[in-house]
Parts: C-alpha cells; structure tokens; sequence
C-alpha cells in the first residue's frame, strides 16, 4: 500500500510539474506585455501583493488545519525566504525583461535545474544521477548557443540580471524544501509572496519621500524612487495584470511548491526544461519575436536534456504501475 501510494503522488507531481511548466511558459510574454502600461517597481509589487492575497484564505486554512501558529521565528524565516525569492528573485527577472527579448529570457532562466540540482544536492543531500548531469551539461551548452559569446547579440546587463534571477530561484526552490513538511506547500507560497511583497512596498513607499529618492538615485537605486502604484490601469492593462496575478504569481508559486511536495526539489525544477519551447511559441505568436538560428539550437538543446532528465523517471512509472496491476 504504501509503495502504491508513493506512485500514485509520484504521478499527480508530474501532473503538477506540467501545468506548472505550461503557466510559467505565459510569465515572460505577459510580463513584457504589461511593461508598457505599468511602471516596473509597480508591477512587481502590485502582482506579488494580489497574488501572495489570493492563496491566504487557502493558506490559513491549511496553518488551522495543521494547529499551526506562526511566532516570531517563523516570520523571520518567511522574511528572509521572501527577500531572496521576491526581492531579489522577482525584481531581477523584470530588469532582465526590461532589457531582453522574452524569449531569449525565458531560455536563459531555465537554466535554474543546474543550480537547483547544486544546491539540493549539498544542501538537502538530494542524489544527483548521472542523467542529471548529462541534462545539466547540454542545458549549459544551450545557454552558450542563446548568447553567442563570438558575436553577442543580447543585451550583457540584461544577460546578469536574468543570471542573478535563476541563482536565486534556485536557493529559493531547494530551501522551501525543508520547510513545506511543516507549513505546507500553500502556506509556504502565500506567506513568501505577502512577506518579499510588503518588504518592497516598504522601499517603493519611502521611496517617495523627496530626501530619500534623492539618495537612492545616487546609489544607482532609482528604480524604487516616485513608484506610483495606481497609473496605467486600462480594461486590456487590467485583464493581462489580472492574468499575471492569478495564474503566473499566485498559481504558479501554488503548483511549484506542491510539485515540490510531491516529487523532489530537483525533478520539480525541470518544469524549465520544458520552458524555453513553450515561451518561444508564445513569444513569436503573440510578441512577434523572431528566433535566430543559434537560439532556436539552443531551444532544441533544452528540448534534449528534457528527454533525458525526464523520460527514464516516466518509463519506470509506467514500469512500477503495471507491476502493480
């Protein structure tokens, strides 16, 4: 029974890992959709705020249900989870989309499974298979292919930023591990989004006092001065803003986390193997993006590590299920 039981959460995990992989594919599109009707800092705060709101209802129904009550060391590891996911994580992500193609983006970004099977690997001592690494190695040949360092053809600043993005990602993925057995992976979302969004609140907000925009852009900080958080909503605005909200923040962070729960850190992680097919699809449909040739090889790069990492795990499900029958 309970070899039945680890399969059957085995499967609805991959269930997860590909919706997840199909909503995070929308995240860059509707990003950059959205970039020309809001403010960047306006954005972030305003998606992450609605979206950690969304799952609290869910999220403290689950506390309620597991008798738990939040105290003082609690918050302080939910703050710090949310300054590396939101703050950092988050923030990264919109300048790297500010300054890219939201394809090449996306085929950048997941290059997260190289650093999350890392991280996992020393920091929750999480095995680390050979076809993992055979996957990691063409994933780092992909990135290679996507830059063309001979002749760059994407923006360098724009190519860090999204870098610091996927590190921090990473860190956050492996380190929600060990704390969605007591929250749950709901809690765990929601309190991360409520928690990185009203840390940047707090800087947009003071960063419209006079005295201390006038010191964050000396800092090059500038980006957190005269935030307005009400300007550029229209009925189109709304509706992508509303999709961003509820589909890519709060159900995307809903999913990740309960892909997690149900199979590994790292075998989660590989929803972005499947991620730079899916958003160069969408961003030639619907930003009519042009893919070169040497990012479209670095796609179908991404595309052979997918298979190698994920078809073996597949074929022994299918194995142990017929067993079983």
């Amino acid at each position: 029974m309970e070899e039945r039981e680890a399969l059957r959460r085995r499967k609805a995990g991959y269930g997860f890992i590909a919706v997840t992989a199909l909503i995070y594919s929308t995240t860059e599109v509707s990003l950059k959709s959205a970039e020309s009707s809001f403010g960047t800092m306006q954005l972030i705060v305003l998606r992450v705020l609605a979206g950690g709101l969304i799952l609290l209802p869910f999220a403290l129904r689950q506390l309620r249900r597991r008798r738990i009550s939040l105290c003082r060391e609690d918050m302080i590891r939910f703050l710090g989870l949310g300054f590396v996911c939101v703050a950092l994580q988050i923030t990264f992500l919109q300048l790297a989309l500010n300054a890219m193609d939201a394809s090449a983006v996306a085929a950048i970004y997941s290059g997260n499974p190289i650093f999350a099977a890392v991280f996992a690997h020393f920091i929750l001592k999480e095995p680390l298979p050979r076809r993992y690494l055979a996957a990691l190695g063409l994933e780092a040949a992909g990135i290679l292919l996507i830059l063309n360092p001979l002749h760059l053809q994407i923006s360098l600043a724009g190519f860090l930023f999204v870098s610091v993005s996927t590190v921090t990602f990473a860190l956050y993925g492996t380190f929600s591990r060990l704390i969605i057995p007591k929250y749950g992976s709901v809690p765990v979302a929601c309190l991360v989004l409520l928690t990185g969004g009203l840390e940047l609140l707090l800087v947009t907000l003071l960063g419209n006092i006079p005295a201390v925009a006038d010191l964050l852009s000396r800092m090059g900080l500038g980006l957190f001065a005269h935030v307005s958080l009400t300007g550029g909503f229209t009925l189109r605005s709304t509706l992508v803003f509303g999709y961003i909200c509820l589909a890519v923040t709060a159900g995307g962070y809903l999913l990740l986390a309960k892909a997690v729960e149900y199979t590994s850190s790292v075998e989660a992680s590989f929803v972005y193997l499947f991620k730079p097919i899916l958003a160069a699809v969408f961003s030639v449909l619907l930003l009519h993006e042009t893919i070169s040739w040497n990012r479209g090889a670095g796609i179908a790069l991404f595309t052979a590590a997918s298979l190698i990492a994920i078809l073996p795990v597949f074929l022994e499900m299918r194995r142990e299920s017929g067993a079983r029958l």
